[in-house]
């Protein structure tokens, strides 16, 4: 049995889910998202705050690792030196692997961020320095919002995942600003129209049998 969950997260989780489905039920219904007030952060003229928020952050990318090779000088018998040539080869080839391994495409940069979304960006405190990553260079959205968890792709750059409990509600919210209402319809969103309808059958049953 894995470890039990820690209660803070659990409650983390449980809120996030609820919030990212009143929001869609909100906008199913024909709503709007809802403007936050300005803080020091500065936007750029007519760039409308939606969130504000810290999310689990990774980047999709491959990179170059050097690794320096091991050239023994071996005299003595013959067997001696075939044995060291062929010790050597093999420690070379296992400094090879891992460099190809710590070099292949991967998520990377995992950090905690503050994610903040306006009506044309997703803004990252990456490391101190804040990333945009523009609505109007993607190219795919991708979610599991039952794990919390959601990718974009861009024209030019690196994918980005954004993950953890506030994530559910700001892939609706990203949906919904990229593609419009259609967004919704999205699939990797659909656990939440179908926990709405779960939650409630839920209530009406109570009410059923209350009566």
């Amino acid at each position: 049995m894995g470890r039990r969950m820690d209660g803070g997260l659990e409650i983390a989780l449980r809120e996030g889910w609820a919030s990212a489905c009143q929001l869609y039920g909100h906008l199913h219904a024909g709503g709007e998202l809802a403007a936050l007030p300005p803080n020091a952060v500065r936007l750029n003229p007519g760039e409308i705050l939606y969130g504000d928020a810290l999310l689990g952050y990774a980047r999709f990318y491959g990179t170059t690792v050097t690794y320096e090779r091991n050239n023994m000088f071996l005299f003595g018998s013959a067997a001696f030196v075939a044995a060291g040539l062929a010790a050597n080869a093999v420690v070379n080839s296992s400094a090879k692997q891992r460099a190809q391994a710590q070099a292949a495409v991967q998520w990377r940069d995992h950090a905690t961020v503050r994610t903040m979304l306006t009506n044309r960006r997703l803004m990252c405190d990456y490391r101190g320095r804040w990333l945009s990553f523009w609505h109007e260079g993607v190219t795919e959205f991708q979610a599991d919002v039952a794990r919390w968890l959601f990718v974009l792709r861009y024209q030019v750059g690196e994918p980005i995942m954004l993950h953890g409990p506030a994530a559910p509600w700001f892939a609706v919210s990203v949906a919904h600003v990229v593609y419009g209402r259609g967004g919704l319809q999205l699939p990797g969103l659909a656990a939440l129209p179908r926990s709405i309808a779960d939650a409630t059958y839920q209530n009406q049953r109570a009410i059923g049998d209350g009566s």
